[in-house]
């Protein structure tokens, strides 16, 4: 195996230990882990895409391990495992004796030497197992809530759906929407270099990577030439530059400096800069010094309806943090309401799949706030409905 080979199994490995031990997101770590490894765009793929393997069939992998393993071995070691396996039975691209070796040579470097005669001979025991029909599944906490929400068959749908890894959406200056064609050759492992994030898509200054339903708030607004928008919790900004190239002049707001950066490029690279204020705040202390036609809430949320993009989402998150999410919407409705003109509208969405975010916030909104009323219906998009994320959009207005 090339340095470079166990360069990238490396950094799998570090990302994997973060997500699963430390809570922290996929994309971050591996933007990190990938420079303290000098990883090439391509070797940054190559991990990304078996991340995305281990993830999305973590449960199966883990079987195959302990159906092998006379003992659960260390965090580390175990997930060791789970690259190994992952390559062997999911990835065609590895050969076998490949993946072992690089597993064996993996326990040297985190100072596991003493468990790479268990590694080696697990990894062995399962190639000569021969094929097996693994399935991904999601944790179990997660279909749970979907199960209570919409009951069994669709939560079922749904987890289907979240397993399928999702296509690049674009948006452009003339409101339209299309997927980004994939140049992936079927049957192998390395994906499109454009497939791994914005940052290597090649798009005109007229274009945007935002997924469908992301793009739903903004194009159910109709005519907003020259009104005033507050998008609130707006990077990395695609319905910011949605708004600005609809003719708005648009106020965005969100607590990240770093994800407001994103923003800020992407506005200079689109020209839409001289239409938008970008404000750096946190929207628990921070109050504008006028009202709005338009406010836009994209709430901070579990974002179970972005699994297909974000495996890593139900092992970084948990039921518990739903409940202090559902608080802090709460505040921000109650807050952001007192910013929208007397004729404006307040729209509030939020890329969860989970009632308790969508329509059950809405609807508690609605009980506490009397002085104002829901204006059309509440939107619910869903991930097996088409290549998108889930979604829920409510509309506001004052009596």
């Amino acid at each position: 195996m090339s340095s470079d080979g166990l360069s990238s199994r490396l950094c799998t490995l570090n990302v994997l230990m973060a997500v699963f031990d430390g809570r922290k997101p996929l994309d971050e770590s591996l933007d990190k882990f990938a420079r303290k490894y000098n990883l090439s765009d391509q070797d940054k793929s190559f991990v990304h895409a078996l991340c995305g393997f281990v993830l999305r069939y973590k449960d199966a992998l883990q079987n195959q391990i302990d159906a092998h393993a006379h003992k659960t071995p260390p965090s580390a070691v175990n997930i060791i495992l789970l690259i190994g396996v992952a390559q062997i039975k999911l990835m065609n691209s590895v050969p076998d004796h490949a993946a072992v070796d690089t597993c064996v040579d993996l326990c040297k470097k985190v100072k596991c030497d003493a468990q790479k005669g268990m590694v080696n001979a697990v990894l062995r025991n399962i190639i000569r197992g021969g094929e097996v029909d693994l399935k991904p599944l999601l944790p179990r906490w997660v279909v749970d809530t979907w199960v209570k929400d919409y009951g069994e068959d669709i939560a079922r749908q749904i987890e289907k759906a979240s397993l399928e890894e999702a296509k690049i959406g674009v948006s452009n200056k003339k409101g339209h929407w299309s997927i980004l064609p994939s140049l992936r050759k079927q049957g192998s492992d390395d994906r499109d270099p454009r497939l791994r994030g914005e940052s290597n898509i090649t798009l005109s200054p007229d274009e945007w990577v935002q997924d469908y339903s992301s793009a739903k708030p903004v194009s159910l607004l109709g005519n907003i030439q020259g009104k005033s928008v507050l998008d609130l919790c707006a990077a990395p900004g695609g319905k910011t530059m949605q708004l600005a190239a609809k003719g708005a002049k648009v106020t965005a707001v969100d607590v990240s400096a770093k994800r407001l950066q994103r923003l800020n490029d992407n506005l200079d690279r689109t020209g839409l800069a001289d239409q938008v204020e970008v404000i750096c705040a946190d929207l628990l202390k921070w109050t504008p010094d006028r009202t709005y036609d338009i406010v836009l809430l994209d709430a901070p949320c579990s974002a179970t309806g972005t699994i297909r993009r974000h495996p890593d989402l139900p092992y970084i998150r948990t039921a518990k943090d739903i409940k202090t999410l559902v608080s802090l919407q709460q505040k921000l409705l109650n807050r952001a309401k007192g910013w929208v003109d007397q004729d404006g509208v307040f729209v509030y969405c939020s890329c969860s799949l989970q009632k308790a975010e969508g329509e059950e916030q809405a609807a508690a909104f609605l009980d506490q706030n009397p002085d104002m009323h829901r204006i059309h219906q509440d939107i619910r998009l869903m991930p097996q409905d088409g290549d998108r994320d889930g979604f829920f959009i409510a509309r506001f207005a004052w009596r």
